[in-house]
């Protein structure tokens, strides 16, 4: 028998793996970024704005975030800048589609293959 999945509020950390999930997704992408490269050097910046929604009350995250390392070349590459918009979804969906488990009304969480994102979002 199938587990009946809850639609619980999403908690801080679930909203951090969340965004860290995009960001993670996003580098796959980049040809740059796959295990082969080896790299003596990078440096980049992450802007990161969020609006939260807690009952009503609109929190709002703005921050900047550095990381270098290694000895910059005489000469630095051009940098490659990358958007990632989240839009609004339901929470099992965001837990779903980012590899989260999906709580349900036994106190379980199931991990839901990411593309069956659709059928999880009760």
């Amino acid at each position: 028998m199938p587990e009946r999945t809850i639609p619980l509020q999403l908690s801080g950390e679930e909203v951090r793996l969340a965004i860290l999930d995009k960001i993670d997704q996003a580098l796959q992408k980049d040809c740059y970024m796959n295990p082969l490269g080896a790299f003596d050097f990078f440096s980049g910046k992450i802007t990161i704005e969020l609006r939260l929604n807690d009952m009503g009350r609109e929190d709002v995250v703005k921050m900047n975030v550095s990381a270098s390392q290694g000895t910059p070349p005489a000469e630095e590459p051009e940098a490659v800048k990358v958007e990632i918009k989240i839009d609004p979804q339901p929470p099992n969906a965001v837990r779903v589609e980012t590899g989260q488990a999906v709580p349900t009304a036994s106190g379980q969480r199931i991990k839901y293959a990411r593309k069956l994102a659709e059928k999880a979002n009760g």
